[in-house]
């Protein structure tokens, strides 16, 4: 202990108890065995802080880890699950699309319309065929 600290001590002493101790006072020894228990409860307390601060640290990251991996498996499951679905869907588009497919179908009364223009044109480019070269 410093002569200041004790000096402090012996005013705080006086001014509370109205005691005046000499600085070789057994109560100084007390005080001093005191302080290095005390400093030496605080060095103890420091150590296991400080395990206990990397206990932390290692069971945080060993949380972190444990966390990402589980992350990455519920994503990669939802993916793969959204892959099926996907696929699923495609199959059943494709079918319904081969079953939906109509067939261009053009009706019969064009055709009839198709042969008889046809053949009106030839009919009436005969006629006037005859007329020009007769």
């Amino acid at each position: 202990m410093k002569t200041e600290q004790k000096e402090e001590i012996l005013n705080e002493i006086r001014k509370i108890h109205g005691i005046t101790m000499p600085e070789k006072d057994p109560a100084f020894a007390v005080i001093t065995a005191l302080e290095i228990v005390a400093r030496r409860y605080l060095k103890e307390v420091d150590l296991l802080m400080v395990q206990q601060s990397a206990n932390y640290e290692t069971t945080t990251a060993r949380y972190l880890d444990k966390a990402k991996e589980l992350a990455e498996i519920k994503i990669s499951a939802a993916v793969d699950d959204v892959l099926i679905r996907m696929d699923e869907y495609k199959i059943k588009a494709i079918e319904e699309m081969k079953i939906e497919t109509p067939k261009a179908e053009v009706p019969s009364i064009y055709w009839y319309l198709l042969y008889i223009s046809v053949l009106s044109s030839l009919g009436f480019g005969y006629a006037i065929s005859m007329l020009i070269f007769t």
